[in-house]
């Protein structure tokens, strides 16, 4: 029996190990705009893959103390670009296409904040793969309104990249901008049911 419940330990670690590349696939994202108070400007969004195994990104609970704008003629998906959807509800971007771009128009409050979720990137990619999401914020004349010192991405406020092995990297560009993971425990559930096995065992050894 103390064999048993050592080995099912031990494959519940395993599996914990294997699986915690997968778990930090989500964000909490949020932006401090108080000093584009009161301006009109752009959201701009991408998802850019590069040897990349077909993944998505999906935006939702976009929430603003601003003003999205709601006509059609303020929003737009960049023609053949793999998104769908409209803020403030859900919008998915899958990697099918070089560059897939949506844009909105708003009106700054003071911040504005939203939630990004990854899918694990579909099995078998080229090793090195990757596909970024990035955020920038322009205004109509495409000039960037936040870190606008960058000579590569200025307007960039950040960017995360899921790579074909499941894991994640962020990169913060500008001080108004968050990116903070909350990591979707697959990888706990399987260790918690390892450990609910044992303890199971535990009780009816106990029993008998």
């Amino acid at each position: 029996m103390k064999f048993i419940k050592i080995k099912l330990l031990v494959i519940a670690v395993i599996m914990f190990a294997a699986s915690s590349a997968f778990a930090s696939l989500s964000y909490n994202v949020s932006v401090d705009t108080s000093s584009l108070n009161n301006l009109d400007g752009y959201l701009y969004f991408q998802y850019i893959p590069v040897s990349a195994a077909n993944s998505t990104a999906t935006v939702s609970s976009f929430v603003t103390d601003g003003t999205l704008a709601v006509d059609s003629d303020t929003s737009s998906i960049v023609n053949g670009s793999a998104v769908t959807g409209t803020l403030p509800d859900n919008v998915v971007f899958a990697n099918t296409n070089g560059i897939n771009d949506y844009n909105h128009a708003i009106h700054f409050g003071t911040s504005f904040n939203f939630s990004l979720l990854f899918s694990d990137p579909a099995f078998g990619g080229q090793a090195g793969g990757s596909s970024t999401f990035s955020l920038g914020l322009f205004d109509a004349s495409l000039t960037p309104l936040l870190n606008v010192n960058d000579p590569v991405n200025a307007g960039t406020l950040f960017t995360v990249s899921l790579v074909n092995d499941g894991t994640a990297t962020t990169q913060i560009m500008a001080n108004e901008a968050s990116a903070t993971p909350t990591p979707i425990p697959a990888a706990a559930w399987l260790l918690g049911s390892g450990l609910m096995g044992l303890a199971g065992l535990r009780r009816r050894g106990k029993n008998q």
